[in-house]
């Protein structure tokens, strides 16, 4: 995702300290994001009203107000990836034992996942170090921290050994890293776990790891191919009310998550 972001940072050089590159990232966020996330939060939140999610599958969800990895405001108003929405309504209910969400950033699908099921535990992980200290925070607001373990780095044996107390979801979103971390042959767990995964080409015409995780998992799970839809069908069926005190040009800007086009997915449920 922001994949306009990631290009201009990468003409960035690379700093020794990953606190440096983080609050690097955020201040490019800050600088094209902040300004508008705080125009949203006035006119759907205003006073001291508190942030939560106001639609979906995690509505109700407290929220943070903080400059984080792309833009929040479509996580406000929960029309955050809809074309997940079904899936992950599926994949992370009971009698899920398990979710693992490698590139959690500031936790939308780690804490909402584990308000969705009560009886989960949810591993997440972000390389970003203030993902880190989101994810914590927001699983305190929600109540859920004492469920929701925060890391770092997640490697295929943390995939073998976190899987194995009953059924297990991945979610993954690493920006290309799903090539070598979802590989059933590294990580033989993998064949009986769900898997939930953005997909990362290296250019938008190519369909090269959309291909390779397929057949990978083509033998032990049934994969569904989910395509990036407009956000017009969403304001009109799920924000009528917030059409009536608020123009059509500002939610489709909230709506927004400025990635390019022909993002997919793939919903992968293990058939073992």
């Amino acid at each position: 995702m922001i994949s306009l972001a990631l290009r201009i940072l990468e003409r960035v050089p690379t700093s020794v300290s990953p606190w440096a590159d983080a609050a690097r990232q955020r201040k490019y966020f800050r600088r094209r994001f902040a300004g508008f996330q705080q125009e949203v939060r006035r006119r759907l939140y205003p006073g001291n009203m508190k942030i939560s999610v106001l639609s979906g599958p995690f509505q109700g969800m407290r929220y943070l107000d903080e400059v984080v990895w792309g833009s929040i405001t479509s996580k406000w108003l929960g029309s955050y990836e809809i074309e997940l929405d079904e899936a992950l309504t599926q994949l992370a209910a009971p009698p899920v034992d398990t979710v693992i969400d490698v590139g959690c950033a500031e936790g939308y699908y780690a804490v909402g996942a584990a308000l969705m099921n009560a009886s989960a535990k949810v591993y997440a992980f972000d390389v970003d170090p203030f993902s880190r200290r989101q994810v914590s925070r927001m699983s305190v607001l929600n109540g859920v921290a004492d469920r929701v373990v925060v890391g770092k780095f997640c490697s295929h044996s943390d995939l073998q050994q976190l899987s194995s107390r009953g059924t297990t979801l991945v979610i993954c979103d690493i920006e290309g890293g799903e090539v070598e971390l979802l590989d059933p042959v590294k990580a033989p767990c993998l064949r009986d776990c769900d898997v939930l995964v953005e997909v990362h080409e290296a250019s938008q015409a190519s369909h090269e790891v959309e291909l390779l995780l397929k057949r990978r998992f083509a033998a032990t799970h049934k994969i569904t191919t989910v395509r990036a839809r407009s956000r017009e069908a969403w304001i009109e069926r799920d924000a009528p009310n917030l059409l009536e005190t608020h123009d059509r040009d500002f939610l489709q800007a909230a709506t927004d998550e400025h990635r390019g086009n022909g993002q997919t997915w793939l919903a992968m449920r293990s058939v073992g």
